[in-house]
């Protein structure tokens, strides 16, 4: 028995097909509209409205019209169809939309993917690591139904992702999935052993070796897989606001690496980044360590009385202390947290 995203994608590729006849359709009865049209307008220039052939083109005017808003008529109910089906694809998918590759691809992510290839060429000498772009309208239909049904709801946009190709499957493909996910975003790359597609495993024990990377094993190189990291969400302008401050820089991506391991959407940690850039790093060290603790409070209230603590205290340490202590307060009082370092700020209570 096929799976609810096996059918509806199926469901899916149909509607697309059938909308897409439609269009042509739409597009053939304006063309034959338009002609008549053309031809009754010169007829009608050189003689009278009662013209027997002027009488006669306006009549099929009228039936190339009829025609016309029957075939939009059409199209509209194919493109509602499309759109329902689209909405129960999306309510039953996976949460995580990591399949494609985010942000900016650029020289600096190529040399990152090049380094992975040069640590694993030991064990795997004869693997690839490539980029792959999808344009819009053009589908790559390899793989699971749940790969074939993003293809379909993301067929209007441009898509990338990353693909490890090897003559055969070998367990240290598996770390180097994990080592190019965990910087790039999450990003899961396709594997492919020879010209079939192999699905992602978990080794042993949930514990993965990376090999380290040659470039990348001192602060420029840290500060170089932050930015590939911060740029799978944050656009140039805030990853160049960043860079001017290299240790936020750092502690931004490692709180996103934390996010990803949330089952959070691209779109959701992205959010949540935006609200978090312009704290300083002692502040974001706070945020992080409370982040990883998994406390009862929201990411929303920590955000928020970070963002209060850190605007009023000038003093980055001071602010950072009192975020701790304002979670400890909130735990013990069972106060909302943002109530209380609103209170520490107002009236200065325990600090």
């Amino acid at each position: 028995m096929s799976s609810t995203i096996e059918t509806l994608e199926r469901e899916l590729g149909e509607a697309q097909l059938e909308r897409e006849k439609e269009q042509r359709a739409v597009t053939r009865a304006e063309n034959a509209h338009e002609a008549v049209c053309g031809a009754r307008d010169e007829a009608w220039s050189e003689s009278f409205a009662t013209d027997p052939e002027v009488e006669r083109l306006s009549a099929l005017v009228y039936q190339r019209r009829r025609e016309l808003y029957e075939a939009i008529d059409r199209l509209k109910a194919a493109e509602g169809r499309e759109r329902r089906i689209k909405s129960r694809l999306m309510y039953v998918l996976p949460a995580e939309r990591r399949r494609y590759l985010s942000g900016t691809v650029d020289e600096e992510f190529e040399a990152f993917l090049a380094a992975v290839k040069d640590a694993y060429r030991g064990e795997l000498p004869e693997v690839e690591v490539v980029i792959v772009v999808e344009r819009a309208g053009r589908l790559d239909l390899r793989g699971d139904a749940t790969w074939r049904a993003l293809e379909r709801l993301y067929s209007g946009t441009e898509r990338r992702w990353v693909e490890i190709r090897t003559t055969e499957p070998a367990a240290a493909v598996w770390p180097m999935v994990a080592q190019i996910s965990y910087y790039a975003g999450g990003h899961t790359p396709r594997v492919f052993a020879g010209e079939r597609e192999v699905r992602p495993q978990t080794p042993q024990g949930g514990h993965v070796e990376w090999k380290p990377l040659a470039g990348y094993d001192d602060s420029e190189g840290r500060l170089a897989l932050a930015r590939i990291t911060a740029r799978r969400y944050l656009d140039e302008n805030a990853v160049g606001r960043l860079c001017k401050r290299a240790p936020a820089l750092i502690q931004v991506a490692e709180i996103a690496r934390l996010y990803q391991t949330m089952n959070l959407t691209g779109d959701e940690i992205r959010w949540r980044l935006e609200q978090l850039i312009s704290l300083r790093l002692e502040v974001l060290e706070a945020v992080h360590k409370l982040t990883g603790e998994r406390r009862r409070f929201s990411f929303y209230e920590i955000a928020r009385a970070a963002r209060l603590l850190d605007g009023h205290f000038p003093d980055a340490g001071i602010a950072a202390e009192a975020l701790n202590r304002a979670v400890e307060r909130a735990l013990e009082t069972s106060v909302p947290l943002v109530d209380v370092a609103y209170l520490s700020v107002t009236t200065g209570d325990g600090f």
